[in-house]
């Protein structure tokens, strides 16, 4: 059991660190879940994305500032109630997050390139025993 622990804490941190150097250190884990959770669902109020993505609404500003600031996401303001706020993706964010969207898909591809189709599928297996467990 404390093979399997050690491998699977040096895939993970492999994976992170080599992840690290697809988004060119240029954008963060975090920053890409965000932006990919706009893309995907909308805009949302940092509490929603705070919820959604399990981290504390502190970490949610932080993480918006730093995208505001690269010009991927705005903060609207509600017409109806000025006290609420939505984050909405901009199309500079868009356009980012499908660039990098693909770099990750095109690593992982190659990745994975060593690996027979039933290896894939075995892996799969295993994730889903693993995630339902």
């Amino acid at each position: 059991m404390y093979e399997m622990e050690a491998l699977m804490r040096h895939v993970y941190r492999k994976l992170r660190q080599e992840m690290n150097l697809v988004y060119d250190n240029e954008m963060s884990r975090n920053e890409f879940f965000i932006l990919k959770t706009l893309f995907e669902h909308g805009p949302k109020k940092s509490s929603d994305l705070s919820k959604m993505l399990s981290v504390s609404a502190s970490h949610i500003t932080a993480i918006t500032d730093s995208l505001i600031e690269k010009k991927w996401i705005d903060r609207i303001r509600s017409v109806q109630d000025r006290r609420i706020v939505d984050i909405h993706l901009t199309e500079e964010g868009k356009n980012t997050l499908l660039l990098f969207e693909k770099k990750k898909t095109d690593f992982l591809l190659n990745k994975f390139n060593e690996f027979s189709e039933e290896d894939i599928k075995n892996f799969i297996i295993l994730f889903n025993k693993l995630l339902n467990a």
